[in-house]
């Protein structure tokens, strides 16, 4: 069995990106969602570790979330990301949306 080092509970959702990758903005959907990372459905490959920006937007702010991360893996349907560090309004947003998901008020 893999080691599951995940330190943030991950949500299934449909959230429309956009991810900058090696210079390129590249519109994106995020599938799986938590305050650690993300995972994007797309095409292409890129390599484990490549720095990247991904940009969002949730129900529960106004502004979009833009945060800096790094690239965990990849194959040819989706790419793991792990987030550099969000902002604090940004890990409120996100809670916000989480208990939305869930059935929260």
């Amino acid at each position: 069995m893999a080691d599951n080092r995940r330190s943030s509970t991950r949500h299934a959702v449909s959230v429309v990106g956009k991810l900058v990758l090696e210079g390129a903005p590249v519109d994106c959907t995020i599938v799986n969602l938590s305050l650690g990372g993300a995972l994007i459905a797309q095409t292409l490959r890129h390599p484990m570790g490549a720095r990247c920006t991904v940009a969002f937007k949730l129900p529960t702010m106004d502004e979009l979330i833009e945060v800096g991360a790094v690239v965990r893996w990849s194959d040819e349907t989706s790419v793991g990301i792990q987030f550099d560090g969000l902002r604090a309004r940004d890990v409120w947003a996100l809670n916000e949306y989480f208990k939305q998901l869930l059935g929260g008020s």
